[in-house]
C-alpha cells in the first residue's frame, strides 16, 4: 500500500507575525494632520504622488510624515507630520509654501480628494 500523501502546508508553521512598530509621540511638540477623501477609482493615483512627494517633503524637514488609513471607512487617509516644536514646523512651513514641485503635486491631488470631506488641522502637545 502506497503511503499516504502529506499535505505539505500542514508541514511548515506559518510565520510569525511582524513585530508591531507604533511611533513614539511623546517627542512630537507639534503635529500637522491632513486627511484625504479619495475620489472612487483614485487610490493608486493618489499613493503614486504621495510616494512622489515623500523625498520632497524629507527635504524641507518634513523627515517625520506617515499617511495612515481609517479601517472604518474605505479611501479615507491621513497624512501626518510630526514635529520636535513650533520653531521646526514653522520653519518646514516657510519652505513646503515655497517649494513649487510640492505645490504641484498638491495640486494634482487637488483633482483626486474629495476637498468638502478632506481638511488639516495642527496640534500642539499639552501634556
Amino acid at each position: 500500500m502506497p503511503p499516504a500523501r502529506i499535505d505539505r502546508r500542514q508541514l511548515s508553521e506559518p510565520a510569525p507575525p511582524a513585530p508591531v512598530v507604533l511611533p513614539e509621540f511623546s517627542e512630537a511638540g507639534v503635529l500637522l494632520a491632513i486627511t484625504y477623501s479619495i475620489r472612487d477609482g483614485r487610490r493608486g493615483e493618489f499613493f503614486d504622488l504621495m510616494r512622489e512627494l515623500k523625498p520632497l517633503l524629507t527635504s524641507i524637514g518634513g523627515a517625520d510624515v506617515s499617511v495612515y488609513e481609517d479601517r472604518s471607512r474605505p479611501n479615507y487617509l491621513m497624512e501626518v507630520f510630526r514635529f520636535k516644536d513650533e520653531a521646526d514646523f514653522t520653519a518646514f512651513d516657510d519652505k513646503f509654501h515655497k517649494d513649487r514641485k510640492i505645490a504641484a503635486i498638491y495640486a494634482l491631488l487637488d483633482d483626486i480628494v474629495e476637498a468638502e470631506k478632506s481638511d488639516f488641522k495642527i496640534f500642539e502637545r499639552r501634556l
